[in-house]
């Protein structure tokens, strides 16, 4: 998540398809290893749990997130 933050910050509001190509390749192959590989679906499911919770992220419009201000 701290990476998905740090791009957000760089670039601004972002859909996960556009997050995507902007993580590490250390990143995507830690998450197939770990039986769930990142595609977009998967990436927006985790940001939503942390939007639910209050966490890290907020939506915006057209399927995109920002970073919370703290």
């Amino acid at each position: 998540m701290q990476e998905k933050a740090e791009l957000l910050t760089q670039h601004g509001p972002l859909t996960p398809a556009e997050i995507l190509p902007e993580l590490r390749a250390v990143t995507l192959r830690g998450a197939t290893l770990h039986k769930e590989p990142l595609t977009p679906g998967t990436v927006k499911k985790k940001m939503d749990v942390r939007v639910f919770h209050g966490r890290y992220f907020e939506p915006l419009d057209e399927g995109r997130y920002a970073r919370k201000a703290s």
